[in-house]
């Protein structure tokens, strides 16, 4: 029976690891040279990624401006953010700066622009 831990077959001699090191550094400055443009462009993944990106772009340019649905997500995105305390709804809720009295009553004292 073989031994399984037997290295007799596996070459060890200084020739063999310096062509295996100037292999690995010939490899290494080839793809050192390389911008990151290069590597995109001959990986499969960089191709897959830019595929979807495109078609997730083309998406985006296709729906319509107006879509009810779009509004009304926005609507609710802007229910969910909206301050729950006095001073921030008067601060966000007119055009311009509130009030100084809308700020230190809580918004008893509002000025009509």
């Amino acid at each position: 029976m073989p031994d399984l831990f037997d290295t007799n077959q596996v070459r060890d001699d200084a020739g063999h690891w310096d062509a295996l090191a100037d292999r690995v550094a010939a490899n290494a400055a080839r793809e050192s040279n390389e911008g990151g443009f290069e590597w995109f462009a001959r990986s499969r993944a960089g191709w897959v990624a830019a595929s979807l990106l495109l078609a997730a772009a083309l998406a985006f340019i296709e729906l319509p401006a107006e879509d009810p649905s779009a509004t009304g997500f926005s609507a609710e995105w802007a229910q969910a953010v909206a301050p729950a305390d006095d001073v921030g709804r008067a601060i966000t809720s007119h055009d311009g700066p509130p009030a100084i009295g809308a700020l230190l009553l809580g918004g008893q004292d509002r000025v009509s622009r």
